[in-house]
């Protein structure tokens, strides 16, 4: 099986850390023996973008046109706890990230270990080892945060707005798609 090549860093997120050639998104938080816990979200981080309007990725501000990188099983309800992203760095996300390229077929099968002030995402447990998501690119002008009553946490939510347009990501569609 051929390794699949590591997009390299764009300029605009080389102030960024990186592990194994991969930009560690701003959002992603770091545990106090210095690992990044890629998959999971930072809680104060995540409120700031969510409410700041701010990049997952670059910590920037979002302007006119933003991207919620969103599972299938979200769209219904539209609504995601990931915020979005700005159009430069959801196309990284969209070749980098494994999970979202499509090509991890599976979550991890064991919860990651996190530091003693962090709480694991209220499904962690539901998607230990479950396929991996078909994941969704909803573009718009704006969302609304609101409280997701199914979890009680903080969300970005469109269901108010008409998307720009929605697009699949990964690597799960058939050729010429």
């Amino acid at each position: 099986m051929s390794e699949v090549a590591v997009p390299p860093v764009p300029v605009w997120l080389a102030h960024r850390p990186t592990i194994g050639g991969l930009v560690v998104p701003w959002i992603t938080p770091q545990a106090s023996d210095g690992r990044y816990l890629f998959g999971v979200l930072d809680p104060a981080r995540q409120r700031a973008a969510l409410t700041g309007r701010l990049c997952q990725v670059c910590g920037g501000r979002l302007g006119r046109r933003l991207v919620l990188l969103m599972r299938a099983q979200d769209l219904p309800r539209g609504c995601t706890a990931e915020p979005g992203c700005d159009p430069q760095c959801c196309a990284y996300v969209q070749a980098a990230c494994p999970m979202v390229a499509g090509r991890m077929s599976h979550y991890r099968s064991t919860p990651p270990r996190l530091g003693p002030d962090m709480v694991h995402a209220p499904d962690t447990v539901a998607r230990l080892g479950k396929p991996a998501p078909v994941w969704f690119a909803v573009w718009l002008a704006d969302y609304r945060v609101v409280v997701d009553p199914l979890t009680g946490g903080l969300v970005a939510s469109y269901a108010q707005t008409r998307p720009l347009r929605i697009r699949p990501v990964g690597g799960w569609l058939p050729a010429g798609a």
